[in-house]
């Protein structure tokens, strides 16, 4: 018969614990999302297909607005700008950027949204409208009318004024975990 020795006993637990921490490790986080890019940097699916809101109701844009505050408190204002029209777009609004190179005449750009309705109408979305010191988040001040540009959409507006870096909101660590999980219940709905 054989007899098991407390060395023994160590050898054997010491390979079990080696052999668990082997198997039930983690693997290295990487998400099993693989997103795949233009060349300018930006996904090649950014914009999704995903059922329309009511686009002539203020009331539904001003909901909409506020309801993603949170998720872009990170951002900085153009990444900001980026993430509403992107949201607001794969929502069904028509939805593009307007832009000053001299806003409120001091002398800086600022980029907002310009919103319109089936009829036409315009209303404006400025996403750092609190750190703008705007009247609200759909502004009503006279220097929202004054823009230079428009741009459709992110390819426009970055191939214009400043290159995707300074709009890649999915590149941040929160941007990314909002544009994968978006893509991933578009892919689920669509299931």
């Amino acid at each position: 018969m054989m007899r098991i020795t407390n060395k023994s006993w160590l050898i054997i637990i010491a390979m079990v614990l080696i052999a668990g921490a082997i198997f039930f490790s983690e693997a290295p986080k990487s998400s099993p999302f693989r997103e795949s890019y233009n060349s300018a940097g930006i996904p090649d699916n950014y914009y999704l297909s995903q059922p329309a809101a009511d686009m002539d109701s203020p009331i539904e844009l001003v909901r909409f607005a506020t309801s993603i505050k949170p998720d872009a408190r990170s951002l900085n204002i153009p990444m900001k700008a980026a993430y509403y029209q992107w949201y607001l777009k794969n929502r069904g609004f028509n939805v593009s950027f307007a832009y000053s190179d001299n806003f409120r005449n001091q002398g800086n750009s600022h980029v907002w949204l310009l919103v319109k309705n089936q009829q036409g109408e315009s209303m404006y979305v400025d996403p750092s409208a609190d750190m703008m010191k705007a009247d609200s988040i759909c502004p009503t001040m006279p220097e929202y009318k004054s823009y230079q540009r428009t741009f459709k959409d992110i390819n426009e507006l970055c191939s214009s004024t400043g290159g995707v870096d300074k709009y890649a909101w999915w590149n941040t660590g929160s941007g990314k975990e909002l544009f994968e999980n978006s893509v991933m219940l578009l892919k689920k709905e669509q299931l």
